[in-house]
């Protein structure tokens, strides 16, 4: 006989839950399965520290209020990444509009990154941590999820409502562009 991963099991209780109509055990289960991976996705998409507590707050609504009518179309994991994306990429829509800086925002969440007290900032992360940040947004999320999270490029591609070989495409042009960038540094 053999054992479920610990992942599975997490999603086998929270889906009994969810089947049992226990919403607040399922949102409990959520916050103490998937509280940490979700910060540290979301805080690779907003960079900053207080952004990504401010996001990861606002996914934890969105799950609440949606959860409820969770259709068991695809994994509990997926589903609340999914919406963790949704709220980073909105979050940071909106700052761009607020900040009306397009072009020299990417120079500013790198900024911010590097005087993040949470960031180390030894010489080897420190190059990889600006060769992510140099990516386009597109090729950021694909590789943090691949990379850092080690999602599934199936699971990736239904995060992002993307193609799954246009999100192979993004992770590998993404993977290229940082190994030359960190040879060259």
């Amino acid at each position: 006989m053999t054992k479920a991963s610990p992942l599975k099991a997490q999603e086998q209780q929270i889906v009994l839950c969810l089947r049992q109509h226990d919403v607040e055990g399922a949102l409990q289960l959520i916050v103490a399965h998937f509280h940490e991976p979700l910060y540290w996705a979301i805080r690779k998409w907003v960079l900053v520290h207080e952004d990504a507590d401010d996001v990861l707050q606002l996914s934890y609504v969105r799950i609440y209020k949606g959860i409820s009518k969770f259709a068991f179309k695809s994994a509990v994991k997926t589903w609340c990444y999914r919406i963790a994306y949704n709220e980073s990429m909105r979050f940071l829509e909106i700052n761009k509009k607020r900040m009306r800086i397009s072009q020299d925002y990417n120079a500013y969440r790198l900024e911010n990154l590097y005087a993040d007290p949470y960031f180390d900032a030894n010489a080897a992360d420190a190059s990889l941590q600006k060769a992510i940040a140099e990516l386009d947004n597109n090729q950021r999320e694909v590789f943090c999820m691949k990379y850092y999270d080690e999602l599934k490029f199936a699971e990736i591609a239904e995060i992002i409502n993307r193609n799954e070989n246009s999100v192979k495409t993004l992770f590998y042009k993404a993977k290229e562009i940082i190994s030359n960038q960190i040879v060259l540094s």
